[in-house]
């Protein structure tokens, strides 16, 4: 009994440390009560440090969730509005802002001084990322590039973008890898990308009728960077370790005008399948 006491405890001590809180709200226009959508919320450590980000759906409502306790600081922009920042304490239960208003009018001085590129700005139905914005090492893939974008995420092999899966990638407005987003991102270095295009794509047959059937897939576009659209780009690696393990591989692509051709090949001992 004592043991199963003991085992019990430790249960529910892991279940308590490892519990997680959320702040959600929903942002609206001042003046007209509307929903903004696309509004850029970041939630910062007290001394200013970035810890997530996301940004405000159609109904202009965000969340963000894996929250640990403690105080935040919390940021929300909209181009052609002013800034909205407050103080958020997770002391034991869920945070609810209710509805924020945003007032409009942009503080030129404050632009003109920091000079930052903004993260992601909405374009109708698009939401428009700029890698720029976004630091990663010299060699970072595509993939480590939109696992940093607010509203992205890269799981199990599968990549999703606002809550969907994401069913194809384009480079400049053409199909790269077929339907194969997660081996499209991953055979593709970050310093080519100037940004990335989140929409829902037409199905080819409502594109082929002009008649818009409703059936719609969530799409990443990738614009390259102007002096990278001709050239060829690539990497190797190569690994061994204990028990006789080894892994190694390659890829290069090479871009000529409309044309784009990849190459890519591994060999391991790891039972690594995928590209």
């Amino acid at each position: 009994m004592k043991t199963f006491l003991t085992c019990f405890a430790l249960f529910v001590m892991g279940n308590l440390s490892a519990q997680s809180f959320s702040i959600q709200g929903r942002i609206l226009d001042d003046q007209s009560d509307t929903p903004l959508e696309g509004a850029h919320i970041s939630l910062m450590h007290p001394w200013g440090e970035i810890y997530k980000t996301v940004l405000s759906g159609s109904d202009g409502r965000f969340a963000l969730k894996g929250l640990s306790k403690g105080g935040y600081r919390l940021r929300i922009s909209y181009i052609g509005f002013e800034d909205f920042e407050r103080e958020v304490t997770l002391s034991g239960e869920n945070a609810d802002l209710g509805i924020i208003r945003l007032k409009e009018g942009v503080q030129l001085s404050e632009v003109e001084i920091k000079g930052k590129i903004p993260m992601a700005e909405q374009r109708g139905d698009t939401t428009q990322y700029n890698a720029s914005a976004f630091k990663t090492l010299p060699d970072a893939s595509a993939e480590e590039l939109v696992e940093k974008m607010p509203g992205m995420v890269i799981e199990n092999g599968k990549v999703q973008a606002q809550g969907e899966d994401v069913k194809e990638v384009l480079v400049d407005g053409r199909p790269f890898f077929g339907n194969d987003p997660t081996a499209a991102l991953r055979n593709l270095p970050a310093e080519v990308i100037d940004k990335i295009q989140v929409f829902d794509q037409k199905s080819d047959q409502a594109n082929f009728s002009g008649f818009d059937d409703g059936e719609t897939s969530k799409t990443l576009n990738i614009i390259t960077r102007p002096n990278m659209r001709n050239g060829q780009f690539g990497k190797v690696y190569a690994g061994y370790g204990w028990d006789n393990k080894y892994q190694g591989g390659g890829n290069t692509s090479i871009f000529d005008g409309d044309r784009r051709l990849s190459f890519i090949g591994q060999l391991n001992n790891v039972n690594q399948q995928n590209f």
